[in-house]
């Protein structure tokens, strides 16, 4: 039998200790730094462009970050199974405050690349076990109604972020921008320490991180986010190769030793986890990629400013927070399969909206952005709670890191997947129109992701079969 050596328990509904609102507290403050820090640099890329020179260099300070929070997510989900969520959010939040310190502290572009490297390991570490935390110290029913919070807080910081970053560096400079990140980020881990359960298992039942696994994982998936990214040819063709033998020696090693595996096997077996992935990358390419092109295709036509442009990120970030926040009121009584499915169709709505315009127009681009919003809210935050109410106790770690994993890479593959569709069409195309004919066909694909998203809500649980289970 399985036992767990945590805390007290402290889920909704058993008795819940009057430490959990400082648990919880510190853990939403540990997911606002992180979130943040994804957001906040590229308000004041310039300005440090312009400080440490290198300007060809300065991209990587996005993508750097971008690479190594994405392979921390799953790598974190599994190391709080291993040692517990106390340990694992601990060491986390203290990788976090170092590359801050570092990014704050760099003297030239390399460095601060390096910097904002170990930074992104952290924070891709501290978002996931955040999300493992409130798992652990809610029921089913809390999970659900947290998620309108949590997703409040990516709102927040989304817009924050860049708002912070243009008032520090009007003020202070660029590098208190970081260097602010270290008593918050130590404050956060002080309270965590204290307050969270340990969450590990006894004996032979604690997981194992198998180092051939996790080696092969992790140079396969950061390949495979190379030649996603990567503009350049020749460092496409080499990631391409490096993941090809990764991955296979990865599979190879897992058929071999299934509890190996880093990702659970039941994610890909199991119906209801498979669906939650799905839906998760889905949602996440349809948003983040409508989000990036929408601005380009406003300014580029001519149909709006750069600021009025602008606006759409925030539509669609408070669309989202909405939309997690009636979600969480929805699902206890109309069931997952239900609530995700009403998010699919907000999706392709959404996209639609932009779609059929024959001009891009400031208006349809803000009514498709807050229904693609909402339809992200309701679709991820029902697919996070339904991974997590179907991982056993030991796993629940590594179940999160697996749907936030698929929610970060659908963010990098949207982003790129859809930009190359614009611009090849653009070039393909000629012409006065082609400018706009590409960005309705880059529109027109995700609608047929939205659409996509419908099959996979479908085999989420109903409320009858989740009743049923409790």
């Amino acid at each position: 039998m399985t036992v767990l050596t945590e805390a007290p328990d402290t889920r909704s509904g058993s008795g819940a200790p009057a430490g959990r609102r400082s648990l919880i507290t510190g853990a939403l403050l540990a997911l606002f730094l992180a979130a943040a820090d994804s957001t906040v640099v590229g308000s004041i890329l310039p300005t440090m462009a312009r400080s440490l020179g290198q300007d060809e260099l300065y991209p990587w300070l996005v993508s750097g970050f971008l690479l190594c929070s994405i392979l921390a997510t799953a790598v974190s989900g599994a190391a709080a199974d291993r040692f517990g969520s106390r340990t694992a959010m601990c060491a986390a939040l203290l990788l976090f405050a170092a590359g801050s310190a570092a990014s704050a502290v760099a003297p030239g572009m390399v460095v601060l690349i390096a910097a904002r490297a170990l930074q992104g390991l952290g924070a891709g570490a501290v978002i996931t076990l955040a999300y493992v935390l409130v798992g652990q110290v809610f029921d089913a029913a809390g999970r659900a109604k947290m998620q309108g919070l949590l997703s409040a807080i990516w709102g927040l910081a989304a817009v924050a972020g860049p708002a912070l970053g243009s008032a520090a560096q009007a003020t202070v400079g660029w590098r208190w921008v970081f260097a602010v990140n270290l008593p918050l980020a130590l404050a956060a881990a002080l309270v965590v320490a204290r307050k969270a359960p340990a969450g590990t298992v006894d004996g032979s039942e604690r997981p194992k991180l198998d180092g051939r696994a996790l080696a092969t994982f992790s140079v396969g998936l950061t390949a495979l986010l190379i030649v996603v990214v990567s503009p350049e040819p020749v460092l496409l063709v080499i990631a391409a190769v490096i993941a090809a033998v990764t991955v296979t020696l990865h599979i190879r090693r897992v058929r071999r030793t299934p509890e190996a595996s880093l990702i659970p096997v039941a994610m890909v077996t199991d119906r209801v986890p498979r669906a939650a992935a799905l839906v998760s990358l889905l949602a996440s390419v349809l948003l983040y990629a409508s989000v990036t092109q929408l601005p380009l295709a406003l300014t580029r036509t001519g149909a709006a400013g750069a600021t009025a442009s602008g606006l759409v990120v925030l539509v669609a970030s408070l669309g989202w927070v909405a939309g997690s926040a009636v979600c969480a009121g929805l699902l206890g009584r109309f069931g997952g399969r239900t609530v995700a499915t009403i998010g699919g169709v907000l999706l392709a709505i959404g996209a639609a909206v932009l779609c059929l315009p024959t001009e891009p127009s400031l208006p349809a681009a803000i009514a498709g952005q807050l229904l693609a919003g909402l339809g992200t809210g309701f679709t991820v935050a029902t697919a996070l709670v339904q991974a997590q109410n179907a991982a056993p106790a030991e796993q629940l770690g590594a179940y999160t890191g697996a749907v936030t994993l698929c929610r970060n890479i659908g963010a990098a593959v949207g982003v790129n997947l859809i930009a190359s569709i614009q611009h090849g069409a653009e070039e393909d195309l000629g012409g006065a129109d082609a400018r706009v004919t590409s960005y309705r066909l880059a529109f027109g694909v995700l609608v047929a992701v939205g659409l996509l998203a419908l099959p996979a809500a479908r085999r989420l649980k109903s409320a009858a079969t989740e009743a049923a289970d409790d």
